[in-house]
C-alpha cells in the first residue's frame, strides 16, 4: 500500500461522514463524489506501481481523475444556477403576489372613504384605480414571465446534465476500448501533448 493511499482512506471517510455536520445533500453528493473520485485515483495509482510503466500509468489515472472532477465540477455549477433562477423567480412571484394583496386591501378602504373631493379633484383621483387593473396585468405577466424563465433554466440544465453524462459515457467507453486493445497486445495511441 502506497503513503498516498493511507493518507486518502481517512480524508475520504471524513468526506463521506460529513454530512452529519449539517450539510446540505448537494454539498454532501459533491463530497462523496470527490472522494469516489480520489479512491479511484488511489487504486489506479497502486495498479500502477505493480506495471513497468509507471508513469504512463499514473499520467493516465491522473488525467481521467482531472476529467471526472471537472465533469462534476460542470454538473454542480449548472444546478447551483438553476437553483439560484428557481429562488430568483420564487421571491419574484412572492413580491408580486404580496404587492397584490396590499393592492386589494388598499382598494376596499379607499372605497369606503367619504367622498368630500371637488369634481376635479375626483377625476384625477380616479385615473390611478383605472391604471390599477393594468399594474394587475403588469404584474401577473412578469409573474408568467418569471415562470417560463424557471422552467427554460430546468429545461436547460436538463439538458446540460444529459449532455454531459453522455460525454462522459463516451470517454469511459473509450477508454475501456484503449484498456482492451492494450491488453489484447494492440499498442495504445499516445495522448496528445499538453497544451502548455
Amino acid at each position: 500500500m502506497t503513503l498516498r493511499r493511507l493518507l486518502l482512506q481517512p480524508l475520504c471517510f471524513l468526506l463521506l461522514a460529513a454530512p452529519a455536520l449539517g450539510q446540505s445533500a448537494d454539498e454532501m453528493h459533491q463530497k462523496q463524489a470527490h472522494a469516489a473520485i480520489a479512491q479511484r485515483l488511489a487504486t489506479e495509482e497502486a495498479a500502477c506501481y505493480q506495471k513497468f510503466a509507471v508513469n504512463d500509468c499514473l499520467r493516465r489515472a491522473r488525467q481521467k481523475a482531472r476529467i471526472a472532477q471537472a465533469h462534476e465540477q460542470q454538473q454542480s455549477s449548472a444546478l447551483k444556477q438553476a437553483e439560484r433562477l428557481e429562488r430568483s423567480a420564487q421571491h419574484q412571484q412572492e413580491l408580486q403576489e404580496k404587492q397584490a394583496s396590499v393592492r386589494a386591501q388598499a382598494l376596499p378602504q379607499e372605497a369606503d372613504a367619504p367622498p368630500h373631493r371637488t369634481r376635479k379633484q375626483g377625476s384625477s383621483q380616479s385615473a390611478p384605480h383605472a391604471h390599477g387593473g393594468s399594474a394587475e396585468k403588469a404584474v401577473a405577466g412578469r409573474a408568467a414571465q418569471q415562470r417560463a424563465r424557471a422552467e427554460q433554466a430546468a429545461k436547460a440544465r436538463q439538458r446540460l446534465l444529459d449532455k454531459q453524462r453522455e460525454a462522459a459515457e463516451r470517454q469511459l467507453a473509450r477508454s475501456r476500448r484503449q484498456t482492451q486493445q492494450g491488453a489484447q497486445g494492440h499498442p495504445s495511441v499516445a495522448p496528445l501533448p499538453d497544451p502548455s
